[in-house]
C-alpha cells in the first residue's frame, strides 16, 4: 500500500478547497438570482405582508404634506413637520421591532424624519434578505456542500493509497456536482 505523501496531501487539500470555493460561488449566484426574482415579485406587497402598509401610507401622507407646505409660514411648517416626525417615530418603532423579530441584517429605521423613499429601499432590502434565506434553506446543493467537503477532507487525511483517495474523492465530489477530472495515466489509475 502506498500512503498519500505530504505534498500530495497538501495538493489535494488545496485542490478540494478551491473546487468547493468555486462551487459555493456558483451556488451563491444561483441563490442570489432566485432570491432577486422572488424579492421583485414580493416587493410591491411586502409592506402589506409585514403589516406596515397603513403606517407607510400614513408616513407618505404626512411626508408629502410636509414637502408641499415646506415654504409656508413657520407655524404651518412646524405643525406638519411635527406630524411627520410623529408618523416617522411610530413607523420606526414598529419597523425596528419587526427588523429584530424577522432577523433583517443591518436594517435599522431612524426614529424621526424618515422618508418614504428610505423606507421603501430598506423594506426592499429586507424583502430580498428574506427571499434569499428562503431560497438558501431549500437549495439542496448549498445545504449539502459543508457535509460533502468534510467527507472529502476525511478521505484525503485517511492515509490510504493514492488511487483509493482519488477514486473516493471523485465519487464524493460528484455528489456536489463537482467533476474531478484527473488524467488516469498521471496516477496510474486503472481505466474503467
Amino acid at each position: 500500500m502506498k500512503p498519500i505523501r505530504k505534498d500530495e496531501l497538501e495538493f489535494w487539500s488545496n485542490f478540494t478547497n478551491d473546487e468547493f470555493y468555486e462551487k459555493r460561488k456558483t451556488v451563491d449566484t444561483e441563490i442570489s438570482q432566485e432570491a432577486q426574482s422572488i424579492a421583485e415579485k414580493k416587493k410591491p406587497n411586502f409592506a402589506k405582508e409585514c403589516g406596515l402598509d397603513k403606517d407607510l401610507k400614513n408616513l407618505e401622507k404626512h411626508y408629502q404634506a410636509y414637502r408641499d407646505f415646506m415654504d409656508n409660514k413657520s407655524l404651518t411648517e412646524q405643525k406638519l413637520k411635527s406630524a411627520w416626525k410623529n408618523a416617522s417615530n411610530d413607523f420606526s418603532e414598529k419597523a425596528n421591532r419587526l427588523s429584530k423579530v424577522r432577523d433583517w441584517y443591518d436594517i435599522h429605521f431612524n426614529d424621526d424624519e424618515i422618508t418614504p423613499e428610505e423606507v421603501k429601499r430598506k423594506l426592499g432590502d429586507a424583502c430580498y434578505q428574506e427571499a434569499k434565506s428562503h431560497v438558501r434553506k431549500s437549495h439542496t446543493v448549498h445545504n449539502s456542500l459543508d457535509k460533502i467537503q468534510k467527507r472529502c477532507k476525511m478521505i484525503i487525511h485517511t492515509g490510504a493509497h493514492i488511487n483509493d483517495v482519488v477514486s473516493s474523492l471523485k465519487g464524493e465530489m460528484s455528489k456536489a456536482e463537482i467533476n474531478l477530472e484527473i488524467p488516469k495515466n498521471l496516477l496510474a489509475l486503472p481505466s474503467n
